[in-house]
């Protein structure tokens, strides 16, 4: 019996007609696999991996296509070389039961740790949907991100070092294709001018390095959770120009959930 996408596991064609209905939004409900144990993650991109995953967290986001406009859910975080994914536990009547947090368009993270409250990250991401990005007409999702349980020694200085690294990297010229030995770093086409600032191999490396919190219950990735027949077809694509005049480009179709 073949993994399947977690829409095809989960959901039936009404049900996924209603997420396209309500959603709209390639942020939320990014496309998901199951694992040899039965587990839901995130159906990787090409070059994509994971570094981590955290259970133990909830999640509160603004700016989503819900009655209130809010979002509160308990669940886990994965991080990988290019974003930060929430998946929910359970799938409350929103439809929402994950939600994208691509590293190049976060902003304004702050690690909070508070003397009396569990330790959280807050800020804004972009959605990766059409009107998003920094010059969208869409405004960025603000997001607080608690860690219920444990310590965030193992996480904290992994995302970190993803982070800043993303945020100091994309500074692509606009139009130039980058030439390099290392095909992890050049692009072509749409993405042209743009360096992936995590490859995979360096990612793959930091995770060796990485500091083990015994207080932090996270799990780290020695391998992936997936092999590469569950990989996605195409990678996420931002705007090459976005480093100049933050122009946004949509992110590549084919990975999200149905649109109607």
């Amino acid at each position: 019996d073949g993994l399947r996408s977690a829409p095809q596991v989960l959901f039936g064609i009404q049900e996924k007609q209603h997420f396209a209905r309500n959603i709209g939004n390639m942020s939320a409900n990014p496309a998901l696999v199951q694992t040899p144990r039965g587990e839901l993650v995130p159906a990787p991109f090409p070059g994509e991996r994971f570094l981590l995953r955290r259970d133990g967290v909830q999640l509160d986001l603004d700016a989503v296509r819900t009655r209130t406009g809010k979002w509160s859910a308990k669940g886990y975080l994965f991080v990988s070389n290019v974003r930060l994914v929430f998946l929910t536990e359970k799938v409350d009547d929103s439809g929402l039961q994950g939600f994208d947090f691509p590293l190049v368009y976060i902003r304004k993270d702050t690690l909070n740790q508070p003397i009396f409250g569990c330790n959280n990250l807050s800020g804004e991401v972009w959605a990766a949907e059409e009107g998003g990005g920094p010059a969208g007409s869409l405004p960025p999702h603000k997001f607080v991100i608690y860690f219920k349980i444990g310590g965030i020694g193992t996480f904290y200085p992994l995302y970190y070092t993803l982070s800043q690294r993303a945020k100091q990297s994309f500074t692509a010229m606009s139009g130039e294709s980058i030439t390099s030995s290392n095909p992890e770093m050049a692009a072509s086409g749409p993405t042209a001018g743009w360096q992936d600032p995590n490859p995979a191999s360096w990612a793959e490396s930091l995770v060796q390095r990485a500091y083990v919190d015994p207080n932090d219950p996270s799990t780290v990735y020695i391998s992936q959770p997936t092999n590469d027949s569950q990989q996605l077809s195409q990678r996420p694509v931002y705007a090459s120009n976005y480093g100049r005049d933050e122009v946004y480009e949509d992110m590549a179709p084919g990975h999200g959930p149905p649109r109607s």
